[in-house]
This record gives structure tokens, sequence and C-alpha cells, in this order.
């Protein structure tokens, strides 16, 4: 019988760690980026994280470090790199690998598993 409780918490607690969470960024982001011709525009975006239930504080944890990441990220950018759908799914994939190497850099963990865009403008 105990064998058979144990078996059940910890596939309760596998189950639990595969639950997503969402972690929404606030305020939004609004970052300079330079075009090809030197023009200064700008990025304003709303981001939520998507990582699982057991990452959920890290995120929380290092919040100002993936703040920074962020921002150093999307100044990065090129129009080409933030006009069109393609173009800002690629960022939004690349964002995540910036996040998350960041967060290895620092905790040895890779918690991000997407980064989403609830708002991406640009001027």
């Amino acid at each position: 019988m105990t064998s058979l409780l144990s078996t059940f918490a910890l596939a309760a607690d596998e189950e639990n760690t595969a639950q997503p969470a969402y972690v929404e960024l606030t305020p939004d982001f609004i970052v300079n980026y330079t075009t090809a011709s030197n023009r200064l525009k700008y990025i304003k975006s709303s981001i939520t994280l998507q990582t699982d239930v057991s990452h959920e504080a890290i995120i929380q944890d290092n919040m100002p470090l993936i703040r920074d990441a962020l921002v150093m990220f999307l100044s990065s950018r090129t129009d080409e790199q933030v006009s069109g759908a393609q173009a800002r799914e690629k960022t939004r994939e690349e964002a995540a690998v910036a996040v998350n190497a960041a967060m290895k850099a620092e905790t040895n963990q890779e918690p991000v598993k997407s980064v989403l865009f609830a708002s991406f403008l640009t001027q």
C-alpha cells in the first residue's frame, strides 16, 4: 500500500511541475532601437513569460535580471527583426533564448518555455 501511495505522490508531483504558469511582466517595456539610417525608433511591448509551476518562484525572484535581459535584447533589434508577423515570431523565440541564457548564467536553470507578446508596437 505504501508503494502505491508513493507512486501516486510521485505522479502528482510530476503533474504539478508540468502545469503551465504565466508570469506577466509589468510595467510594459518601452525600449529604443536604431534603424539602418541611425534613426531612433521605439518598441512598446506587453510581455508574459510561460513557464511551469515549479519555476514560477525563480522567475519572480530574478525579475530584475529578466527585465534587463529583455531590455538589452529588444534594444538590439533592427527594423527587419521587428517588422511583420514572421519577424516578430522569430523575435519572440530569440527573446526566450536571451532570457534563459541570463538565467542560466545566474541560477544554472532555464525556466522560460516561451515569451508571449500581448502587444508589440513599433514606431
